[in-house]
């Protein structure tokens, strides 16, 4: 017999096995996993944070290159704007014209001394070139009285350089920015604008010098967010100003100046570190941005170096851990699989139980509501003759157990209105067949009964049925009677309620002619009116024509389905 191992449960004093859990060996095993994975993330996140403070200082330094490139550009613009404007001061339009040869050379100078494409146009005011740095003769045609530079100027007195957005240029298509001063005469009027234009591709040559980076992102753009020259280019036919979502707008908002923020662009969709600098003496800033990938690119190789230590690591120590595991691994599949077994029987037991409860509960509920019919039918028959009472209730309970079998048939569903008229009918019609026969008509659509109003309109039918055996067309050898029913719409139905109402229609022929209608109302006429009204919630209506009686039921189909429970018609007789 071989001797009990440490897979085994040890017996406890009343012969059962107790369950012993591997603490140990699991707690060996999440070490084994644990160590290595924290230690990789530690490196990783060391390594990681290094690498972006070394990125962000680099961003910063770049940044401070492409601020004093700016810089300089809008600096020469402003003293090359300035010069043109002292040569031009107080000299009229026709003089401008007259020496237009030596103005355009003085230009075409002062374009010479910087590398920079720089183009200066001066304008009459009227928005017509009068000297471009370009041409000696300026193309004719061109008006920029429209521009929003020439508006401001000619709405404003001050003498300060104006920044323009970025348009695209009405001599050759290209995008252009236009920083620009206002020409005013002695007397303050206005005399024109003097523009100096810069391509925005003059900036992009410098920045993809300066920073050659694929995923950088670099913007000129004013304080009021338009962006004056962008890396990737920018279209002016599709926008140039900057979201209101943009880490940048955020940046220049709050005034954050040169410090490095992290977001994602809406345009392109790329995260990156970005900061930005305003430009001295402008409403201008200069903003660059390096794609956090690019910053963090030497990292991936370094994580593959540090996983594959980590992996060798692990799977050193889990094979450790493991080989202890692997004694207790069939003992504990073995007792959850007897734990399985017993919760899945228990539950069985448990639903089994609750499945008798809950037909025990509906057999008493169904049982109760029979015993309170029957006994609402006891009490509302007249007591007067004892064979005539016991004939009554006789009938009035064989009318519940015929309703009563129609909705066994159907599992308590509901049941046909068809086959319960078919059914109260068969006893006073027919001889000795199931079906009505000729002297009962049943007519109407399908209708399908709940099971607490079946009750209710099963006693109704029988107590037209008895009413017309006695002293209707049903006493008399030719008479028959025509049921029919029909729905119809209603309106003012809760909402979620059954839409419409049922119309019941009894009409007696050939029966027993009528001297006068009736001028009380019997037993039967009561019991009637107790049903429909009180407990179906429906009205009837009752006439005599010369052809015998027509009895009219109306039954909201919204009140059938929440009809109360047969004891009120006691109350309501």
């Amino acid at each position: 017999m071989p001797s009990e191992g440490p897979d085994r449960l040890p017996p406890t004093p009343d012969g059962t096995k107790t369950r012993q859990r591997p603490q140990a060996v699991d707690a060996l095993l999440a070490v084994a996993i644990l160590l290595p994975v924290l230690l990789f993330v530690a490196v990783v996140f060391y390594d990681r944070s290094q690498m972006l403070a070394l990125g962000e200082r680099d961003l910063l330094t770049t940044l401070d290159t492409l601020h004093g490139h700016a810089e300089k550009v809008f600096q020469f613009q402003t003293l090359a704007l300035g010069a043109t404007e002292a040569r031009l001061r107080d000299q009229s339009d026709d003089e401008i014209r007259a020496d237009r040869e030596s103005h355009h050379a003085y230009l075409r100078a002062l374009r010479r001394h910087t590398d920079e494409w720089l183009g200066i146009v001066v304008f009459d005011a009227d928005g017509r070139p009068l000297v471009d740095s370009e041409q000696p003769n300026p193309p004719a045609g061109v008006n920029v009285s429209d521009r929003s530079y020439f508006r401001w100027h000619r709405d404003n007195h001050g003498s300060g350089p104006y920044v323009a957005g970025l348009i695209r240029s009405r001599v050759d298509e290209e995008p252009v920015f236009f920083l620009t001063i206002r020409r005013s005469a002695a007397d303050g009027s206005f005399m024109g604008v003097i523009t100096a234009g810069v391509r925005q591709s003059t900036f992009i040559d410098y920045w993809n010098r300066a920073a050659p980076a694929p995923d950088a992102l670099i913007s000129l753009t004013r304080d009021d967010g338009a962006i004056l020259a962008r890396n990737p280019p920018l279209d002016p036919d599709k926008g140039n100003q900057i979201s209101r979502q943009a880490p940048l707008w955020q940046a220049m908002m709050s005034g954050t100046e040169h410090a490095v923020m992290r977001g994602t662009s809406p345009m392109d969709g790329i995260e990156r570190l970005i900061a930005f600098q305003r430009l001295e003496r402008f409403p201008v800033n200069i903003s660059y941005g390096a794609s956090r990938e690019a910053v963090l690119s030497s990292l991936h190789l370094r994580m593959w170096i540090y996983g594959g230590f980590t992996i060798v690591l692990g799977a050193a120590l889990s094979s450790l851990a493991l080989m202890a595991r692997r004694r207790t691994r069939e003992l504990r599949e073995m007792n959850a699989s007897l734990e399985q077994r017993v919760a899945k029987r228990t539950a069985e037991i448990q639903a089994s139980e609750a499945r008798v409860r809950l037909l025990a509960q509906e057999v008493d509920h169904r049982a109760k509501n029979a015993l309170a019919v029957v006994m609402a039918t006891l009490r509302l028959t007249p007591k007067n003759d004892a064979a005539a009472y016991a004939k009554a209730v006789e009938g009035r309970i064989s009318a519940l157990a015929r309703v009563q079998t129609l909705l066994s048939e159907d599992r308590w569903r509901g049941a046909s209105l068809h086959a319960l008229l078919k059914a109260e009918l068969a006893p006073f019609v027919g001889e000795g067949g199931s079906e009505p026969g000729p002297r009962a008509a049943l007519n109407g659509p399908p209708v399908l009964l709940p099971p607490i109003a079946a009750q209710p309109i099963a006693m109704a039918v029988h107590e037209l049925a008895t009413n017309a055996l006695k002293h209707g067309a049903l006493s008399t050898p030719g008479g028959c009677v025509t049921v029919s029913w029909r729905l119809t719409e209603t309106e003012h139905v809760p909402k979620g309620a059954p839409r419409g109402a049922l119309v019941l229609r009894w009409a007696e022929t050939d029966g027993p002619k009528l001297v006068n209608p009736p001028t009380r109302r019997g037993f039967g006429t009561r019991v009637l009116e107790a049903i429909v009204r009180g407990q179906l919630g429906g009205s009837i209506s009752f006439s005599w024509p010369d052809t015998g009686l027509v009895c009219e039921i109306e039954l909201p189909l919204a009140l059938l389905a929440k009809t109360p429970p047969p004891t009120d018609i006691t109350h309501a007789a």
